[in-house]
C-alpha cells in the first residue's frame, strides 16, 4: 500500500463514479466493497462526452487508450442555427487537444463502464455485490454499518454514497433536504449511422439551440450509431425514472420548427428506441462528509447535462477521492483532504452548468461551454490534495 492508513472502504452504487472510485482505491491498495440496488450491473445505454479533464483521470486509472479506441473522436463540433442549420460556431478537436492536452470523445456508456467493471473486478473478483439495496447507515468511532432492504448489512472504515441525484445515501445524510424538478424534459436516442440524414453526417456532431429547447447529437462506436439527445423546457413532470419510454411524434412535436434535416433524424429512430426523463437538481451542500461518509458525482453536486461534465465530474472525484486516502495518516484527513480538493470545484461546475442552461435556450445570450470557462484546463492527478 502506498497509503500511510489501512481503511475498508464501502461505496454504494456501480455506476460510473462509484467503480471509476473504486478502481482509483484500489490502484493505490485499499480495500473496496460496492454494492448496487440493481438486480443486474450493468450501464443504460446512451452516450457521453468525455472531455480532457476526465481523460487525465482515465489515463491514470489505466483504462483511457482502451476506451479510445471503442469511442468517436469527431474532428470538428458545430453550434448550428436551430431553424435553418446555418453554422455558428465550429470548434475544431484538434485545437481542443493542442491547447488541454487530449480531444474530446463521444463514449457509450455502457464501453466506459464494462472497461471499469472488468478492471475492478480483476483486482478483486469478489468485491461487486447487486440486490444490495440502501436503507440506512449507523456509524461509531472505528467504522459504519450499513442496512440493505434484502435483510444483509455490511461493514467497512468509509463509506462512500456514489448512488446517483437522487441519492439514498444523501437523503438519509440530509433528509431535509431532497431532490426538485429541474424544468426540463429530456429525450435519448441511440440511431444507426445509416439512417442519419446526409447533411447532419458532413457536420460529424451538432448542436442545435433554440427558444426553450436544444439538441445535441454526436457518433459513438466509431462512428457506427449517433448519440440524440433533446431538451425541453416544460412546468411540470411527475414521473420517476430516466428510461421512461417516448414515442418519435412526441419527441418531434417538441422540436417543430427545427431544421427539416434534424425532424427527419428523429422520424428516422428506430421503433421503441425514444426514451425520456425528468431532469432533477439539488442546491449545493456546505459538506459533503459527515463522520465516517462522503459522497461523489451526482450525489454530492446533481450535474444538469448543459456543460457535458456529469460524468467527467464523478470520474475527477473518483481519481482525488482515491489520492487523498493515499495521502493521508488518517480517515478523518483522508475525507478532508478529498472534500476540501473537490467540493469548490464540484460546486463551480454545478451552478455553471445550470447557468448555461438558461442561456442555450435564449437565443439572446452567448453561450459559454466548458472550454470557454476553463473546465477542461483542470488535471486531477496533478492538483493539491
Amino acid at each position: 500500500m502506498t497509503g500511510k492508513i489501512e481503511a475498508k472502504v464501502m461505496i454504494i452504487g456501480a455506476g460510473i463514479g462509484g467503480l471509476a472510485a473504486a478502481l482509483a482505491l484500489q490502484r493505490r491498495g485499499f480495500s473496496v466493497t460496492v454494492y448496487e440496488k440493481a438486480k443486474q450491473i450493468r450501464e443504460l445505454g446512451a452516450g457521453v462526452i468525455i472531455t480532457a479533464n476526465a481523460r487525465y483521470a482515465l489515463h491514470d486509472l489505466g483504462i483511457d487508450e482502451k476506451l479510445e479506441a471503442l469511442s468517436s473522436s469527431f474532428s470538428v463540433f458545430h453550434t448550428c442555427h436551430y431553424a435553418t442549420g446555418e453554422v455558428l460556431r465550429a470548434v475544431k478537436n484538434e485545437d481542443i487537444r493542442a491547447k488541454v492536452g487530449y480531444a474530446s470523445m463521444g463514449v457509450h456508456r455502457a464501453d466506459m463502464h464494462t472497461l471499469l467493471m472488468e478492471a475492478v473486478l480483476a483486482n478483486d473478483p469478489g468485491c461487486l455485490h447487486a440486490n444490495c439495496e440502501f436503507v440506512s447507515l449507523a456509524q461509531d468511532d472505528a467504522g459504519v454499518t450499513v442496512k440493505f432492504a434484502n435483510g444483509t448489512s455490511a461493514r467497512a472504515d468509509v463509506l462512500v454514497g456514489a448512488d446517483g441525484n437522487v441519492s439514498a445515501v444523501r437523503s438519509f445524510l440530509f433528509p431535509q433536504e431532497a431532490p426538485k424538478f429541474a424544468g426540463q424534459v429530456a429525450f435519448r436516442s441511440l440511431i444507426p449511422a445509416a439512417v442519419v440524414p446526409a447533411s447532419i453526417q458532413s457536420r460529424v456532431s451538432v448542436m442545435s439551440a433554440g427558444p426553450g429547447r436544444y439538441l445535441l447529437c454526436y457518433p459513438l462506436r466509431g462512428g457506427k450509431i449517433v448519440n440524440l439527445v433533446g431538451l425541453v423546457q416544460s412546468n411540470t413532470w411527475e414521473a420517476e425514472g430516466w428510461s421512461i419510454p417516448a414515442t418519435k411524434e412526441e419527441f418531434a412535436k417538441a422540436f417543430e420548427g427545427y431544421e427539416p434535416d434534424l425532424i427527419s433524424l428523429i422520424h428516422n429512430i428506430p421503433d421503441g428506441d425514444v426514451f425520456k426523463w425528468g431532469l432533477r437538481d439539488r442546491e449545493p451542500l456546505e459538506t459533503w462528509t459527515v463522520g465516517r461518509v462522503t459522497m461523489l458525482g451526482d450525489a454530492a453536486h446533481p450535474m444538469t447535462p448543459f456543460l457535458g461534465q456529469g460524468a467527467c465530474m464523478a470520474i475527477e472525484d473518483a481519481l482525488l477521492l482515491g489520492r487523498a486516502f493515499a495521502a493521508s495518516s488518517t480517515v478523518s484527513e483522508a475525507l478532508k483532504r478529498y472534500e476540501d480538493a473537490r467540493r469548490p470545484r464540484g460546486t463551480l461546475v454545478q451552478l455553471s452548468s445550470r447557468e448555461e442552461g438558461q442561456t442555450l435556450q435564449d437565443p439572446t445570450k452567448k453561450r459559454r461551454t466548458a472550454q470557454d470557462r476553463g473546465l477542461l484546463d483542470y488535471d486531477p492527478v496533478n492538483v493539491p490534495v
